[in-house]
């Protein structure tokens, strides 16, 4: 459940829990150092993804307690950064003389304080109980069933973690449905042998209390180091279903089905930015970074914003750039209506393992019993025939279309379907390798025995039982699992010291450090039934490096002829052309830089001339651009060229402003305002208030807003009759042509 969470947590302090943890795997650790680890990952979970969580902390076997056993180190609340940092000094204390506490007296506090504490709010209430079992308990069995009623009518789920304690209880044989498992368990705890009397009656009133409370109580015996730690660094998730809706067989036939996420990929959290500059300020809201895009053309000198509805697809086809607007876009895409329908069906030996694509997704029926019956009938009918269905699956309106595989699963406590995606023909990719060389008998046999040896499932233990060495549901997330560590570590000590991973986590990953051990064997007969030899791979040597070795052989020999020098001398030329060549290809390189400005466009050499990044030709174009504009100006036949030289004096301002050259085009406009005012094209810069550039439009300008206007305004007048004298001209021009 991901919603509201009450948790206490029961953890014995006893000077037992002080011993050295005994299956820790030649670790130096004692029991209340992994339980201190454990009960931390779980407050990490807590403060990272549970927000509405609340956790508490009970020590018992204390000699600081009033009551003689129990002490509240931390009540109900909020995990916080205060609580981890005391339940990290908990190891340091001193040795109390007790050497447990009370379990039951423990259990039965807390479970009182549980349900005090949540009383009608909606909350899932859990324990977890940490010990070794040493302590005494004035318990009998007539308390343990009051105990019992208790915890039922509370409704609350008990984990409980022994260390070093009940190793003999299997949960897979704790099965009442299999007498002959629970006669082979029953023998086991009632013969168990323990080293003090505590630890035997502990583990007999635990049994059985464990027996009588199935849907409330787990033991979780830490055989292997990691189980415990899974116990706590599970991350719970909410069942949500990503679908709900019809299944559908055929025209007639529907099952309501739902389907949850199974698998996915587990994500980091996202890391906000904050801002450095200044006091740093802990609360999430404050010194937020904001990014904000803009879109531009790389070739506007001033980047001037383009707005989102001004922008449009293309598609390259060919040479060509094809545009595709946002509705036409819509258009293109194969969209169909929201559906699950069932194709047809196909042998399970026709659907590889290599084909299945993304997560996996689990597909149960609705709470509904004729729709449980429907779908557990096509899940066996599956199963024995050895088939698979394939569907098509749609599931959002207006999404495309998957093919899906559902693999039919059975087991004791449900039935369902899990459903994975297939790939398309343009999915698959094909290969093409060169064939293997053929092997002998004897190299077959050899890697046969390797791969019986490393067998993950049946790997012996210290007693020579086969046990499972990897199991999925133990493997936690090291990069998550480091990153939440290390964020607790830097919230704690503020420094700049990365802590190690927590070696039991490292160890449970490389399970090969054991295979190997047991499969020395098997590996020296590999190496025997093939023989390895070092493959030396030779450096490359390219042709300078070449030529140089022949210069330097032939000359201990005899002198060099001229034609090899200049052979030598014209392979380097080649190859330095060759290089340059290809770093222009790659780098956008050009010998053609415009180094002129041109009177056929002015504007397209002006603009590349500015923004060209290589060699920096600013100060050369706009002196060409103040002569381009005198020569159009003066070669102009009744202001044939006026239009083109006011373009190009638009652009020149344009590009003094985004260079800081204003204090130029001022000069310059002053120069034409002398040169030209008496003529017709003064008067067309009045008309189009080309004016000069202030100080609010770039900073290097010293002429202010005012006075860039008032240049304009007192030759408004005076040139307003020479603008109507040049367009008169115009039209009596036209005349004349017509």
């Amino acid at each position: 459940m991901a919603g509201k969470e009450a948790t206490l947590v029961l953890l014995d302090v006893g000077a037992s829990m002080y011993e050295p943890y005994k299956q820790a795997q030649g670790k130096n650790i004692t029991r209340l150092e992994l339980a201190v680890d454990c009960i931390g990952m779980m407050i990490q979970q807590k403060i990272f993804n549970y927000k509405n969580h609340e956790v508490g902390l009970v020590l018992f076997g204390t000699e600081e307690a009033e009551d003689g056993n129990t002490f509240y180190i931390q009540i109900m609340s909020t995990p916080d950064l205060e609580f981890y940092r005391n339940l990290t000094e908990l190891p340091n204390h001193d040795v109390p003389q007790k050497q447990g506490g009370d379990i039951f007296d423990a259990l039965d506090k807390a479970v009182s304080t549980l349900d005090e504490h949540v009383k009608t709010k909606k909350m899932e209430k859990k324990i977890f109980v940490l010990t070794a079992g040493y302590g005494q308990t004035e318990y009998n069995e007539k308390k343990i069933g009051k105990l019992i009623k208790m915890i039922e009518k509370v409704d609350v789920k008990i984990n409980f973690i022994a260390l070093d304690f009940m190793n003999e209880y299997d949960a897979e044989l704790d099965d009442p449905t299999k007498p002959e498992n629970q006669v082979i368990l029953n023998d086991r705890m009632f013969n168990a042998v323990y080293q003090n009397q505590e630890q035997s009656i502990n583990s007999r009133l635990i049994y059985q209390m464990v027996q009588e409370l199935r849907n409330h109580m787990r033991i979780f015996p830490a055989n292997i180091a990691f189980e415990l730690y899974s116990q706590f660094h599970t991350k719970q998730m909410q069942a949500r279903a990503s679908f709900r809706g019809d299944f559908q067989i055929n025209d007639e036939t529907t099952i309501q089905v739902l389907i949850y996420k199974r698998c996915a990929e587990d994500r980091l959290p996202s890391l906000k930015k904050h801002s450095a500059i200044g006091e740093f300020n802990s609360e999430p809201s404050r010194n937020i970074v904001r990014n904000d895009s803009i879109h531009y053309n790389p070739e506007d000198p001033n980047m001037t914003p383009i707005e989102r509805e001004n922008i449009i697809k293309g598609y390259q086809y060919g040479r060509n750039l094809i545009p595709v607007d946002s509705l036409m876009d819509e258009k293109m895409k194969y969209q169909c209506s929201r559906s699950f329908q069932l194709l047809g069906f196909v042998d399970r030996s026709q659907i590889p393992r290599h084909y299945f694509m993304f997560n996996v997704d689990m597909v149960i029926a609705i709470d509904c019993e004729k729709a449980k019956k429907s779908l557990s009938a096509l899940i066996i009918a599956l199963i024995a025939t050895k088939k698979v269905a394939i569907a098509r699956f749609v599931g959002r309106e207006k999404s495309s279309p998957k093919l899906m595989v559902l693999l039919p699963h059975k087991s004791k406590s449900y039935q369902c379907f899990w459903m994975i995606s297939l790939p398309t023909s343009e999915d698959i990719r094909h290969f093409q390798f060169s064939a293997l060389r053929k092997s002998t008998p004897n190299q077959q046999a050899a890697v046969a025995s390797l791969i019986d040896k490393m067998n993950l499932e049946t790997l012996p233990n210290e007693s020579g039982e086969p046990e499972e060495l990897l199991k999925m549901k133990y493997i936690a997330n090291p990069t998550r699992q480091y990153f939440q560590q290390v964020v607790m570590h830097r919230a704690i000590t503020r420094t700049d010291v990365i802590p190690p991973i927590s070696p039991l986590i490292l160890d449970y990953l490389h399970p090969e450090r054991r295979v190997y051990n047991y499969a020395q064997d098997a590996i020296q007969r590999v190496k025997n039934a093939f023989k390895f030899k070092l493959n030396e791979i030779k450096k490359p040597q390219d042709k300078k490096v070449f030529w140089k070795q022949l210069f330097d052989e032939q000359t201990a020999q005899q002198q060099i002829p001229q034609q090899i020098e200049e052979e030598i001398v014209e392979i380097n030329r080649e190859e330095e052309e060759m290089v340059n060549m290809f770093a222009k290809q790659k780098f956008g390189f050009n010998d053609d830089i415009i180094q002129e400005i041109g009177s056929v466009d002015p504007i397209s050499d002006f603009k590349k001339m500015i923004t060209e990044k290589r060699v920096d030709l600013v100060d050369s174009a706009l002196q060409q651009i103040q002569k381009v504009i005198n020569s159009l100006v003066d070669q102009s036949v009744k202001g044939s060229f006026f239009p083109k030289a006011l373009e190009c004096l638009k652009e020149m301002r344009k590009a003094c402003i985004s260079e800081d050259e204003a204090p130029v085009f001022n000069k310059f406009l002053f120069v034409l305002k002398d040169k030209y005012n008496q003529q017709l094209f003064w008067a067309q810069i009045v008309q189009q208030g080309i004016t000069l550039i202030s100080n609010i439009e770039n900073q290097k300008s010293s002429v202010t807003a005012e006075e860039a206007q008032d240049f304009l305004n007192k030759e408004d007048n005076k040139h307003q009759q020479m603008v109507d004298q040049l367009q008169n001209e115009e039209e009596d021009l036209l005349a004349d042509i017509e």
